[in-house]
């Protein structure tokens, strides 16, 4: 490869590889909120579980509790469009980690249903006025559900790229394929979970404090320390990562191809921190300073979801695909696919509104 990603492959390969990691990017966002938020929430738990009030009233816990339903609605919705075109682009690797997996990847949903139900339950009156042994438990069961489907994930991935142990898994016949990648990789995804939950956290109460809600005076200095030590923690967590990578696999991340994606990658952590520093003593949250946040988490997400298919690229012969890609490009349903990408973004859209409508004519 000479040019920069995905300009050197065909125009159909190029076409899925991009809108898969553009869908990719989105449900990173929500998938990121649900991982730190209910990790955190699980801590808090924990910690504070005899004082139901401080769930309320708590900068972080409290906007966590009530949105993480919507956000794992969102994280489930926004997950569609990737997983249907990472099927289009590696059919057989998919497929075949789904099958050899089977049970383990099976039980992804059911689990992601008792998640569901049990942070609709971390924040109902019944749980609030329950033991705090009965928060301790709902707020961990919610943590351990979206952490099993994040392994569960990231397993799969792993077994879909290493196809010289296909054979001995299916032989032996277990439920878990080891990796050694398995520890770093999710450890990457984990504590780069959190500065993306502090941004939209302080999003959260940047539009609360336009519609005239109170802010606590330390959400920002809470959202900021959350911020920086989630930066810090993924930095070391992508050194370990990239210090267990085979010699030949570090040299495709830093190649012509992806040089511009870890360029990207590195100034996006940057400005996060900058942006982070810059207001870490202020008593408020500006606008100004959120959108340079923001902005340096899409260059750094952006940056480790190209690099993230690098690494798969760098596995699977992808020049056997390309006749796939290319018949799937002849078959219609890409106006379908965009008609209805516009109705659901419509209705995400209006149920935003209508919630922003409630609560600013709700009185204070």
């Amino acid at each position: 490869m000479g040019a920069p990603f995905p300009f050197d492959f065909p125009l159909p390969t190029a076409f899925y590889l991009t809108l898969y990691l553009a869908t990719l990017v989105i449900h990173v966002a929500f998938m990121n909120y649900v991982l730190a938020g209910s990790a955190y929430l699980a801590a808090f738990a924990v910690r504070h579980g005899r004082d139901s009030n401080r769930l309320t009233d708590h900068p972080l816990a409290g906007p966590l509790r009530d949105w993480m339903p919507f956000m794992l609605s969102a994280a489930i919705t926004a997950g569609i469009a990737p997983l249907l075109f990472i099927q289009i682009l590696y059919q057989r690797q998919f497929y075949t980690a789904n099958l050899l997996l089977f049970h383990r990847w099976m039980a992804i949903l059911p689990v992601l249903i008792v998640g569901f139900y049990l942070l609709y339950l971390l924040k109902s009156r019944i749980i609030g006025e329950a033991s705090f042994v009965w928060r301790i438990v709902v707020g961990c069961g919610a943590f351990a559900c979206f952490a099993f489907v994040a392994w569960s994930w990231t397993e799969n991935h792993l077994l879909s790229l290493n196809e010289s142990a296909w054979s001995d898994q299916y032989a032996s016949g277990r439920l878990f394929f080891r990796d050694p990648e398995l520890g770093p990789r999710l450890a990457v995804w984990f504590t780069g979970a959190f500065p993306t939950m502090a941004t939209i956290v302080a999003w959260q109460w940047w539009c609360l404090a336009r519609l005239g809600r109170p802010v606590p005076a330390t959400a920002n200095q809470s959202c900021t320390r959350l911020a920086l030590s989630g930066l810090a923690t993924a930095i070391a967590s992508a050194a370990w990562y990239v210090e267990n990578l085979a010699p030949e696999l570090r040299d495709q991340l830093v190649s012509s191809a992806y040089r511009p994606y870890l360029a990207a990658a590195l100034v996006g952590v940057i400005l996060q921190a900058a942006g982070w520093l810059a207001g870490r003593n202020q008593a408020g949250l500006q606008r100004g300073r959120l959108v340079l946040i923001s902005a340096g988490w899409l260059l750094t997400v952006v940056g480790v979801s190209v690099l993230r298919e690098g690494r798969r690229l760098a596995a699977i012969d992808v020049t056997a695909l390309y006749d796939l890609h290319a018949d799937a490009a002849t078959v219609g349903g890409l106006a379908v696919f965009l008609v209805f990408a516009a109705l659901n973004a419509g209705l995400i859209a209006w149920c935003l509104v209508t919630v922003r409508r409630g609560v600013r004519n709700q009185a204070p």
